[in-house]
């Protein structure tokens, strides 16, 4: 079984009446998201387990019961990565809450070449520019935790409308931008986390992750070719 540690996340020096909810609850698997999300962002085998622990900011200890359930399962060689299909899907599988709120704004791309607050697009748009498959009939966005109500009053200012819509904002954990990289100067999740979010999303979208999958090493290199060629208003995560 996978080792899910309860976990607090600590707030940070927050600004008087930005949002705290994220800060006040407990969630569970968020630093097993993140050793996933690592592990599979560098599946050559490269990264040592005090590494990989120190990136996810996670005990050795936890670190080490995923690998050992890992190599159980036959997913993975000591921290190389041997199947990463099946440990896409075991990813997908993990319970993950984030918080949402939908808009309706029809030139929100626009708006995204322009602003300086943080984000990256996953699921259908973000899908759309690396692997043409999917129409992307709704924006999806990831922002940072503390970053709501200023996305909230910029997307209002420039008159989009609130529940419902065609663009969704999303935020649980900043890790999310964990090598996150720009095609045509937008930016978007890592090639897994984007997997991973069209597994999640359902329908259609799982087979375009499908389709990501078969060529997921080349898309790999795509991920890390765009990681530092935009010089954009904010830098990529490393």
């Amino acid at each position: 079984m996978l080792y899910y540690e309860e976990m607090t996340l600590q707030k940070p020096n927050q600004a008087e009446n930005e949002p705290s909810s994220y800060y006040q609850r407990v969630h569970r698997g968020v630093k097993n998201e993140r050793i996933f999300r690592i592990l599979l962002n560098n599946p050559e085998g490269t990264l040592t387990r005090y590494k990989i622990a120190k990136l996810a900011q996670a005990q050795q200890i936890q670190v080490g019961l995923l690998l050992r359930d890992f190599e159980k399962s036959h997913l993975v060689r000591k921290t190389l990565v041997t199947n990463p299909k099946d440990l896409l899907m075991k990813w997908s599988r993990l319970r993950v809450k984030y918080e949402s709120q939908s808009y309706m704004l029809n030139d929100i791309l626009s708006l995204l070449k322009r602003t300086e607050l943080k984000y990256a697009l996953t699921t259908y748009q973000a899908e759309t520019l690396v692997n043409h498959y999917l129409f992307p009939s709704r924006i999806d966005l990831y922002i940072g935790v503390n970053d709501f109500d200023h996305w909230h009053d910029l997307l209002v200012k420039e008159g989009a409308l609130v529940g419902g819509g065609n663009v969704r904002l999303r935020w649980y954990d900043d890790h999310v931008f964990y090598n996150s990289f720009f095609v045509n100067d937008y930016r978007i999740v890592s090639i897994p986390q984007l997997i991973v979010d069209l597994i999640r999303e359902g329908g259609v979208t799982v087979q375009a992750a499908t389709m990501m999958i078969e060529k997921y090493r080349d898309l790999l290199q795509l991920n890390r070719s765009s990681l530092h060629e935009f010089v954009g208003p904010f830098e990529a995560d490393r």
